[in-house]
């Protein structure tokens, strides 16, 4: 595959100031009550079968839908087509009922062409949190300190893996650090883990990329595996994404961004979560976790679920405060909206409501790219699902 190359390194990691993050309290599921049958002299019924469907989903190819089929307006393809062109996009693809609606690549840009999808990337490292979690590796309610020995001892100590999610753990944040230094260190991991605690662990909401990168270093001592080898076997292999994870000097995956993909890449991404993290008969990841990650988890920031960004209205809170903070609502798109977002516009936008996932990838410098990514995910939803 063709991959292209990144142009500006601190600019990648910019990818976390075009989007917002909201953190959350962990949230239990409960699962189902144990219940007794009651007493009875009648003889017991016979058991009765419960026939669960189960959605297709594609294979090396995917099956198509025609729009009209798919309950689409008749003009909704036209206009999320002009949506994107308008964003200067190289790819765009539509998926309804686990089927293709709308593909369509711009300029050189194939259904091969694998780029950088920026902080998008975040939202797949929070499913291999829960993947792993899923295993028995480990517990998002556990300090993160169970794995990153270094904070023995320290205020870091207590700061859980759940926080590192929905970056309310309170680690040193400023620009500089956050931007250049630490995306530009050699051992982007050691850097991010020996940074200081700067405010009481679940007080303060900070989209920061350093605490989401010492995931990776969790999630590798936690399962024994490289994280991105560990997503291949558990991830991304299981449902056919074609992928790869960008590496520091030392060897890091980076977590909190450098993931290389294609559109339908993301798109299955995106059916997955939109399934529950269900990929045909097999759980890839828990539908508890999905249903967790995907939610408000905390009042702190109501518009950031674990590491995914959420269709919030109030408890708005952006990354970055020179900002108008009006213009990263998505007011025309439904509520139950969330989506992966990066740099550039990258997005991965799932609309639960309206049975539909909806990728668009960008050259990270487009002119059409430029403007908070809440304002393209409103019209390429908007586009979508007007009557």
């Amino acid at each position: 595959m063709r991959r292209r190359a990144v142009v500006v390194i601190v600019a990648l990691v910019m990818a976390g100031a075009c989007a917002s993050d909201s953190e959350g309290d962990d949230q239990t599921a409960v699962g189902p009550s144990n219940t007794t049958p009651p007493t009875t002299t009648e003889p017991a019924p016979p058991p009765t079968t419960t026939t669960t469907s189960v959605r297709e989903v594609p294979g090396v190819d995917w099956p198509r839908i025609d729009a009209t089929d798919a309950g689409l307006a008749p003009s909704a393809i036209d206009d999320v087509r002009a949506v994107a062109a308008a964003a200067e996009s190289d790819c765009l693809v539509v998926v309804h009922d686990g089927q293709l609606v709308h593909e369509e690549y711009w300029d050189e840009t194939t259904a091969d062409t694998d780029q950088e999808i920026f902080s998008t990337t975040k939202s797949v490292s929070a499913v291999l949190v829960g993947i792993a979690q899923d295993q028995g590796h480990l517990d998002i309610d556990e300090p993160a300190s169970t794995y990153l020995t270094e904070w023995h001892g320290t205020p870091s100590e207590a700061v859980t893996i759940g926080q590192l999610l929905t970056n309310t753990s309170g680690r040193y944040w400023d620009f500089t650090t956050d931007y250049v230094e630490m995306v530009g260190a050699d051992d982007r991991s050691a850097f991010s883990i020996a940074l200081d605690q700067q405010h009481e662990p679940g007080t303060v909401w900070v989209y920061n990329n350093a605490a989401i990168q010492t995931l990776e270093e969790v999630l590798e001592r936690a399962t024994g595996q490289d994280v991105a080898e560990f997503a291949a076997e558990h991830l991304f292999d299981p449902i056919g994404m074609d992928v790869e994870f960008g590496r520091d000097p030392a060897g890091n995956p980076a977590t909190f961004f450098s993931l290389r993909a294609g559109c339908l890449d993301m798109a299955r991404f995106g059916l997955l979560a939109l399934e529950g993290g269900r990929w045909g008969t097999d759980q890839v990841v828990s539908a508890d976790y999905m249903a967790a990650a995907t939610s408000p988890s905390t009042d702190l920031n109501a518009a950031y679920g674990y590491l995914w960004w959420l269709n919030a209205r109030d408890g708005w809170v952006h990354p970055d405060p020179r900002r108008d903070t009006s213009a990263a609502f998505w007011p025309d798109a439904p509520l139950d909206a969330y989506a992966a977002l990066g740099l550039g516009n990258q997005v991965v936008a799932v609309l639960p409501s309206h049975d539909l996932v909806v990728v668009r990838l960008g050259r990270r410098d487009a002119a059409g790219a430029e403007g908070p990514a809440g304002v393209l995910i409103n019209d390429l939803a908007a586009a979508l699902t007007r009557p």
